[in-house]
């Protein structure tokens, strides 16, 4: 009830500041559209009602209209958001409501066809026995290399050559080293795929080594090459000195 009384006090008072102001406004600076003397007419026929009259009627007709008579309606300015982008790394935001699709500019770029041999079968396939026949020649040119930057080595005074001279030595005789020892292993192989073959046209049961009894083979075939050599004192002190320093490794600390 006190709700009700206080609510119609403030439209009381809204409509007798309504009454007084309209009188007051100068509207002979302007030509007035018909709308507006339209609003305006209505305004001065409210204002002489009573408060009770205007209730009603503004229950009849509805608060909504009823305020747009007396105060007009006012439009709300369309904001346009601009989604720009305050660093053009971040991706660009765009509005869930319209989407704006930017017209993309086709550019025909030629298409570029890659082959990777390795991975290509119209390259057939690899054969490695086939390849290190037919690549033989590499490791005569290497050795040839490597005499070469030996003589480059004795003459040259800078240092940094000479360690970049030295780098490429050991490497290039690294490579023959192991192709060395590949073609070995190639023969000692192709030796036990004959052994069996004569084995088996004998009528023998075949002899299959294993990996043990490989390693132990070569181990042997090695210690005899290099007591041939006369290394073999030097490996077998360098080999006591590498074992120990393995074993201290794994020993207890004294410290506690």
């Amino acid at each position: 009830m006190i709700e009700k009384k206080t609510a119609q006090k403030k439209f009381l008072m809204k409509m007798n500041f309504l009454v007084w102001i309209f009188p007051k406004l100068n509207f002979q600076s302007y030509v007035p559209s018909s709308e507006e003397d339209e609003k305006l007419a209505i305004r001065e026929e409210l204002s002489a009602l009573t408060f009770e009259e205007l209730q009603k009627l503004k229950e009849k007709i509805g608060s909504k209209k009823f305020n747009q008579t007396l105060i007009g309606v006012k439009k709300k300015p369309q904001l346009r958001t601009d989604f720009k982008r305050a660093n053009p790394n971040r991706p660009r935001e765009i509005s869930s409501k319209s989407r704006r699709i930017e017209p993309k500019v086709a550019i025909q770029v030629p298409k570029v066809f890659r082959s990777d041999p390795r991975f290509d079968n119209l390259c057939g396939e690899f054969h490695e026995k086939k390849f290190y026949k037919n690549y033989e020649f590499v490791n005569k040119m290497k050795e040839d290399e490597v005499k070469k930057l030996k003589e480059e080595l004795q003459e040259e005074s800078n240092p940094r050559r000479v360690e970049k001279i030295k780098y490429l030595i050991q490497r290039m005789e690294n490579q023959i080293r192991s192709e060395k020892m590949r073609k070995l292993e190639e023969e000692k192989q192709n030796e036990e795929k004959q052994i069996t073959i004569d084995a088996l046209k004998e009528g023998k049961s075949p002899y299959f080594a294993t990996k043990a009894a490989r390693k132990e083979r070569n181990l042997k075939e090695k210690f005899d090459s290099l007591k041939e050599e006369g290394r073999l004192d030097q490996y077998m002190a360098k080999k006591r000195k590498h074992n120990a320093q393995r074993d201290r490794r794994h020993m207890p600390s004294e410290e506690y």
